[in-house]
Protein backbone atom coordinates (compact mmCIF):
# COMPACT_ATOMS: atom_id res chain seq x y z
CA UNK A 1 0.00 0.00 0.00
CA UNK A 2 0.95 3.16 -1.03
CA UNK A 3 0.05 6.69 0.00
CA UNK A 4 -1.15 8.81 -3.54
CA UNK A 5 -1.34 12.71 -3.70
CA UNK A 6 -3.17 14.49 -6.54
CA UNK A 7 -2.39 18.07 -7.85
CA UNK A 8 -4.97 20.24 -10.01
CA UNK A 9 -3.42 23.04 -11.49
CA UNK A 10 -6.44 26.02 -12.18
CA UNK A 11 -6.73 29.49 -13.64
CA UNK A 12 -10.86 30.67 -13.74
CA UNK A 13 -11.95 27.40 -14.52
CA UNK A 14 -15.31 27.82 -11.91
CA UNK A 15 -17.60 25.78 -14.42
CA UNK A 16 -14.92 22.65 -14.71
CA UNK A 17 -13.11 22.24 -11.15
CA UNK A 18 -16.61 20.57 -9.80
CA UNK A 19 -16.43 18.19 -12.38
CA UNK A 20 -13.15 17.78 -11.97
CA UNK A 21 -12.14 17.58 -8.29
CA UNK A 22 -15.36 15.14 -7.87
CA UNK A 23 -14.01 12.84 -10.24
CA UNK A 24 -10.42 12.73 -8.39
CA UNK A 25 -12.19 12.27 -4.69
CA UNK A 26 -14.26 9.27 -5.42
CA UNK A 27 -11.46 7.72 -7.97
CA UNK A 28 -8.70 7.96 -4.38
CA UNK A 29 -12.05 7.11 -3.05
CA UNK A 30 -12.09 3.55 -4.91
CA UNK A 31 -8.06 2.84 -4.37
CA UNK A 32 -8.42 3.17 -0.27
CA UNK A 33 -11.87 0.86 -0.57
CA UNK A 34 -9.92 -1.78 -2.63
CA UNK A 35 -6.68 -1.49 -0.17
CA UNK A 36 -4.89 -0.50 -3.04
CA UNK A 37 -4.01 3.15 -1.28
CA UNK A 38 -3.68 3.77 2.35
CA UNK A 39 -4.18 7.74 2.18
CA UNK A 40 -4.76 10.20 -0.19
CA UNK A 41 -4.85 14.15 -0.61
CA UNK A 42 -5.64 16.22 -3.31
CA UNK A 43 -4.08 20.35 -3.37
CA UNK A 44 -5.73 22.64 -6.08
CA UNK A 45 -3.85 25.31 -7.23
CA UNK A 46 -5.79 28.61 -8.15
CA UNK A 47 -3.33 30.31 -10.49
CA UNK A 48 -4.17 33.56 -10.45
CA UNK A 49 -8.24 33.21 -10.56
CA UNK A 50 -10.34 36.25 -10.65
CA UNK A 51 -13.63 33.61 -10.24
CA UNK A 52 -14.72 31.22 -7.64
CA UNK A 53 -12.52 28.41 -8.81
CA UNK A 54 -11.53 27.62 -5.36
CA UNK A 55 -14.86 28.02 -4.02
CA UNK A 56 -16.25 25.16 -6.34
CA UNK A 57 -12.99 23.03 -5.58
CA UNK A 58 -13.80 23.28 -1.37
CA UNK A 59 -17.55 22.78 -2.11
CA UNK A 60 -16.34 19.18 -3.58
CA UNK A 61 -13.31 18.43 -1.13
CA UNK A 62 -15.00 19.37 1.87
CA UNK A 63 -14.22 16.29 4.50
CA UNK A 64 -11.39 14.93 2.75
CA UNK A 65 -7.80 15.30 3.24
CA UNK A 66 -7.02 18.68 0.97
CA UNK A 67 -5.56 21.89 0.55
CA UNK A 68 -6.22 24.85 -1.56
CA UNK A 69 -3.97 27.42 -2.61
CA UNK A 70 -4.60 30.54 -4.26
CA UNK A 71 -1.21 31.60 -5.96
CA UNK A 72 -0.55 34.51 -7.64
CA UNK A 73 3.76 35.11 -8.28
CA UNK A 74 4.30 31.80 -10.30
CA UNK A 75 4.88 32.23 -14.15
CA UNK A 76 4.58 28.89 -15.83
CA UNK A 77 2.22 26.01 -14.87
CA UNK A 78 5.61 24.11 -14.22
CA UNK A 79 6.37 26.09 -11.00
CA UNK A 80 2.66 25.88 -10.16
CA UNK A 81 2.55 22.41 -10.34
CA UNK A 82 5.23 21.69 -8.22
CA UNK A 83 4.29 24.35 -5.43
CA UNK A 84 0.82 21.86 -5.25
CA UNK A 85 3.37 18.73 -5.12
CA UNK A 86 5.05 19.95 -2.23
CA UNK A 87 1.86 20.77 -0.64
CA UNK A 88 -0.06 17.78 -1.00
CA UNK A 89 2.92 15.41 0.49
CA UNK A 90 2.92 17.89 3.54
CA UNK A 91 -0.79 17.11 3.90
CA UNK A 92 -0.32 13.16 4.72
CA UNK A 93 1.51 11.99 7.97
CA UNK A 94 5.19 11.60 7.74
CA UNK A 95 4.88 12.74 4.02
CA UNK A 96 8.38 13.47 3.57
CA UNK A 97 9.65 10.68 5.16
CA UNK A 98 7.64 8.24 3.08
CA UNK A 99 8.30 10.08 -0.09
CA UNK A 100 11.52 9.65 0.46
CA UNK A 101 11.34 5.78 0.44
CA UNK A 102 9.20 5.35 -2.18
CA UNK A 103 6.13 5.39 -0.10
CA UNK A 104 4.23 7.97 -1.88
CA UNK A 105 3.04 8.36 -5.69
CA UNK A 106 2.31 11.89 -7.30
CA UNK A 107 -0.82 12.33 -9.39
CA UNK A 108 -1.41 14.79 -12.19
CA UNK A 109 -4.38 15.97 -13.64
CA UNK A 110 -5.74 19.04 -15.60
CA UNK A 111 -9.25 21.46 -14.06
CA UNK A 112 -10.81 21.12 -17.36
CA UNK A 113 -10.14 16.98 -16.92
CA UNK A 114 -12.37 14.09 -15.20
CA UNK A 115 -11.25 11.03 -14.50
CA UNK A 116 -12.53 7.74 -14.21
CA UNK A 117 -13.21 5.73 -10.88
CA UNK A 118 -10.87 3.15 -11.55
CA UNK A 119 -8.23 5.33 -12.35
CA UNK A 120 -5.67 5.95 -9.00
CA UNK A 121 -6.17 2.11 -8.74
CA UNK A 122 -5.24 1.71 -12.96
CA UNK A 123 -2.17 3.95 -12.59
CA UNK A 124 -0.95 1.91 -9.32
CA UNK A 125 -1.59 -1.31 -11.31
CA UNK A 126 1.26 -0.46 -13.92
CA UNK A 127 3.43 -0.16 -11.00
CA UNK A 128 2.88 -2.70 -8.52
CA UNK A 129 6.26 -4.40 -9.61
CA UNK A 130 7.93 -1.86 -7.60
CA UNK A 131 10.14 -0.97 -10.23
CA UNK A 132 8.47 1.21 -11.91
CA UNK A 133 8.75 4.82 -10.97
CA UNK A 134 6.26 6.62 -13.49
CA UNK A 135 3.35 5.83 -15.32
CA UNK A 136 2.10 8.30 -18.14
CA UNK A 137 -0.85 7.61 -19.46
CA UNK A 138 -3.11 9.03 -21.92
CA UNK A 139 -6.47 11.82 -22.96
CA UNK A 140 -9.34 11.41 -25.06
CA UNK A 141 -11.17 14.13 -26.08
CA UNK A 142 -14.30 15.03 -23.90
CA UNK A 143 -17.44 17.61 -25.79
CA UNK A 144 -17.71 16.59 -28.87
CA UNK A 145 -19.23 19.98 -30.18
CA UNK A 146 -16.25 21.85 -28.90
CA UNK A 147 -13.76 20.15 -31.84
CA UNK A 148 -14.38 20.95 -35.44
CA UNK A 149 -14.37 17.47 -37.62
CA UNK A 150 -10.94 18.09 -39.10
CA UNK A 151 -9.56 19.04 -36.29
CA UNK A 152 -10.65 15.92 -33.96
CA UNK A 153 -9.64 14.17 -37.05
CA UNK A 154 -5.90 15.43 -36.96
CA UNK A 155 -6.47 14.99 -33.73
CA UNK A 156 -6.40 11.81 -34.23
CA UNK A 157 -4.00 11.07 -36.65
CA UNK A 158 -1.23 12.89 -34.70
CA UNK A 159 -2.25 10.26 -31.41
CA UNK A 160 -2.51 7.52 -33.44
CA UNK A 161 1.24 8.23 -34.53
CA UNK A 162 2.23 7.73 -31.88
CA UNK A 163 0.83 4.27 -30.88
CA UNK A 164 3.28 1.38 -29.83
CA UNK A 165 1.38 -1.63 -29.21
CA UNK A 166 0.42 -1.39 -26.26
CA UNK A 167 2.39 1.95 -25.49
CA UNK A 168 2.12 5.13 -26.74
CA UNK A 169 5.21 8.51 -27.44
CA UNK A 170 2.55 11.19 -25.79
CA UNK A 171 2.96 12.94 -22.24
CA UNK A 172 -0.44 14.57 -20.92
CA UNK A 173 0.05 16.58 -18.08
CA UNK A 174 -3.47 15.47 -17.45
CA UNK A 175 -2.82 12.02 -16.68
CA UNK A 176 0.86 11.65 -15.23
CA UNK A 177 1.88 9.87 -12.27
CA UNK A 178 5.56 9.85 -10.60
CA UNK A 179 7.12 7.57 -7.38
CA UNK A 180 7.65 11.12 -5.19
CA UNK A 181 11.26 9.62 -4.98
CA UNK A 182 12.15 9.62 -8.59
CA UNK A 183 10.25 12.92 -8.81
CA UNK A 184 12.78 14.48 -5.72
CA UNK A 185 15.59 12.67 -7.81
CA UNK A 186 15.41 15.09 -10.86
CA UNK A 187 14.21 18.18 -9.36
CA UNK A 188 10.36 17.90 -10.18
CA UNK A 189 8.46 20.02 -12.54
CA UNK A 190 10.51 22.71 -13.73
CA UNK A 191 10.22 26.26 -14.36
CA UNK A 192 9.23 25.85 -18.14
CA UNK A 193 7.28 28.22 -20.23
CA UNK A 194 6.11 24.70 -22.05
CA UNK A 195 5.81 21.31 -21.52
CA UNK A 196 7.08 21.16 -17.95
CA UNK A 197 5.21 17.31 -18.27
CA UNK A 198 7.74 16.35 -21.07
CA UNK A 199 10.65 17.74 -19.18
CA UNK A 200 9.80 15.68 -15.99
CA UNK A 201 9.53 12.42 -18.38
CA UNK A 202 12.76 13.56 -20.34
CA UNK A 203 14.45 13.79 -17.51
CA UNK A 204 13.06 10.80 -15.55
CA UNK A 205 14.51 8.47 -18.56
CA UNK A 206 17.86 10.38 -19.31
CA UNK A 207 18.38 9.17 -15.18
CA UNK A 208 17.20 5.62 -15.83
CA UNK A 209 14.35 5.88 -14.35
CA UNK A 210 11.62 3.23 -15.74
CA UNK A 211 8.57 4.64 -17.50
CA UNK A 212 5.46 3.07 -17.95
CA UNK A 213 3.34 4.19 -20.54
CA UNK A 214 0.21 2.16 -21.15
CA UNK A 215 -2.30 3.13 -23.48
CA UNK A 216 -5.32 1.58 -20.87
CA UNK A 217 -5.04 4.66 -18.59
CA UNK A 218 -7.03 7.07 -20.21
CA UNK A 219 -9.03 10.62 -18.86
CA UNK A 220 -11.41 12.42 -20.61
CA UNK A 221 -10.03 16.12 -20.78
CA UNK A 222 -11.87 19.14 -22.85
CA UNK A 223 -11.79 19.81 -26.73
CA UNK A 224 -12.06 23.45 -26.10
CA UNK A 225 -9.94 25.35 -28.30
CA UNK A 226 -9.41 28.27 -25.84
CA UNK A 227 -7.37 26.87 -22.93
CA UNK A 228 -5.63 28.38 -20.09
CA UNK A 229 -1.88 27.01 -20.75
CA UNK A 230 -0.33 29.08 -23.86
CA UNK A 231 0.90 26.23 -26.25
CA UNK A 232 -1.10 23.85 -24.72
CA UNK A 233 -3.74 21.14 -25.98
CA UNK A 234 -6.33 24.03 -26.97
CA UNK A 235 -3.70 25.88 -28.90
CA UNK A 236 -2.78 22.86 -30.97
CA UNK A 237 -6.59 21.83 -31.82
CA UNK A 238 -7.12 25.67 -32.96
CA UNK A 239 -4.10 25.32 -35.03
CA UNK A 240 -4.99 22.36 -36.38
CA UNK A 241 -8.76 23.71 -37.31
CA UNK A 242 -6.75 26.58 -39.05
CA UNK A 243 -4.80 24.17 -41.21
CA UNK A 244 -7.94 22.54 -42.42
CA UNK A 245 -9.31 23.22 -46.05
CA UNK A 246 -13.36 24.29 -46.50
CA UNK A 247 -13.98 20.68 -47.19
CA UNK A 248 -12.76 19.71 -43.28
CA UNK A 249 -10.24 17.48 -44.78
CA UNK A 250 -7.44 18.61 -41.68
CA UNK A 251 -3.70 19.76 -42.04
CA UNK A 252 -1.86 17.65 -44.69
CA UNK A 253 1.18 15.64 -44.08
CA UNK A 254 4.14 17.99 -42.97
CA UNK A 255 1.96 20.35 -42.14
CA UNK A 256 2.63 19.75 -38.41
CA UNK A 257 5.78 18.90 -36.61
CA UNK A 258 7.05 15.23 -35.76
CA UNK A 259 6.67 15.49 -32.26
CA UNK A 260 3.67 18.21 -31.22
CA UNK A 261 2.85 19.33 -27.77
CA UNK A 262 -0.23 17.21 -27.05
CA UNK A 263 -0.69 18.08 -23.19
Amino acid sequence: MVDVVVVVPARDEEARIASCTRSVRRSLAHAVRTGAVDRGAIVVVGHRCLDDTLGRAQSELAGGRHALLAEAGATTVGEVRALGVRAAIDLLPYGARASRRGGVWVLSTDADTVVPLTWVVDVLRHARDGNTHAVVGMARLAGDRLVTPHAHAAYRRIIEAGLRGREHDHVYGANLAVRADAYAAVGGFGPVVLGEDQALVDALAQQGFVVARPRDVVVATSGRRHGRAPGGLADLLARLDGLGDARGAGPRAGELSARPQVA
